[in-house]
Parts: C-alpha cells; structure tokens; sequence
C-alpha cells in the first residue's frame, strides 16, 4: 500500500506497440547497433503522423522480466559490478526497480505504417512500449555532473 496517502487511484498504464528485434536475453550489448521495430497497435498509425520529421525520439517502456514492486532492492551495485559503489536504485538505470519503467533516446530510421524503425533502444524483443515523445533541441544539457564511478563504468564499455 502506498504511504503518499490521499485519494490515489490505481496506475494502469496499457502498451501502445511492442518491441521487435533479435534480442532475447538480457546481456551487454552495443544497443547503439541494435536495430529495433516498433511495432503499433494499428489503432494508433494515425498517432505516428508528423513523427519521421524527428531523427531522434523518447521511447518510454516496461522492464516487463524484471522483478519489480515495493519488494524490489533499494540499494545496488550499477550493472551489478562489486568494484562500483552500492547506490540507491534510482541513482541507477537498472531495470529492477519498484515500478519497472525504462528510457531510451534513440534514432529514428524509418517510419513504414505502425512501425518505427530505430537504434540504440536498450530493450529486449517482445519488450511493452508506453509511450513515444520527440526529441527536441532544448532537451540535451551540455554540462552536466556524475559521479566517479560512471566515468569508471564507462571506460568498460
């Protein structure tokens, strides 16, 4: 039970397409030449309209094999690597976390009906998509500060 309180009602949140690709297991991967389909609800191609002028969009999805729920860990290790700190979850972009949403900008290659032609999303085949928003100028921030340990995750990519 959540302890915001107040008169909340319940989330639903229903998948408008689903994630095509030859990806099936979780793993390290170069996602930036994975190429994935977005493939729509066909109720919802009219939906699509205007969006291949953008080379870039949001995907917003579901961790939908990752445990999740308030039972799910607060404090990890990022990509589960005990040379990096233990941080909290949401420090992190680790797909186990209490409700299992991910993001991922990526380029969009082509648009053919309810499909969505794209690169660089980090999400298995068969993964739930909720959403799609473009990418606009104004949403990159140039300077921005992490922590250490990122820099040391990124040497090993």
């Amino acid at each position: 039970m959540s302890q915001l309180g107040g008169n909340q009602t319940a989330m639903v949140l229903e998948p408008i397409a689903m994630v095509k690709n030859d990806i099936k297991e979780v793993g390290r991967r170069d996602w930036d030449k994975v190429i994935s389909q977005l493939v729509f609800r066909p109720d919802f191609e009219d939906a699509l309209e205007g969006l291949k002028e953008f080379s870039h969009i949001i995907v917003l999805f579901m961790f939908h094999l990752s445990p999740s729920g308030e039972s799910a860990a607060h404090k990890i290790h990022p990509q589960m690597r005990p040379d990096l700190p233990l941080v909290g979850v949401f420090a992190t972009r680790s797909p186990v976390r209490p409700n299992p949403l991910g993001m991922a900008v990526v380029e969009l290659r082509g648009h053919i009906k309810n499909v969505l032609i794209v690169t660089g999303l980090d999400a298995l085949d068969g993964t739930p998509i909720v959403d799609v928003k473009p990418y606009l100028p104004g949403d990159c921030i140039a300077k921005i500060k992490v922590p250490d340990w990122i820099h040391k995750l990124r040497q090993s990519d």
